[in-house]
């Protein structure tokens, strides 16, 4: 599989967007985009219920190396 570059953004009503977002995850590397996709939704749950604004916007953006 080659490498390739995958992009997830949510907003905080949990909607996958292509454009400006809450919360983005970037897949560098090579990964399946099915596993991507749901790893990222996993990944915003996680998000989702950190307890802090602070911590949210900490963790907003993501990048996943594999």
């Amino acid at each position: 599989m080659p490498a390739s570059t995958h992009r997830f953004a949510f907003t905080m009503d949990g909607r996958a967007v292509d454009g400006p977002a809450d919360m983005n995850v970037t897949y560098v590397g090579r990964i399946n985009r099915k596993l991507a996709e749901a790893d990222a939704r996993r990944r915003f749950e996680e998000w989702l219920s950190m307890p802090s604004a602070l911590s949210r916007r900490w963790a907003s953006n993501q990048i996943v190396v594999r």
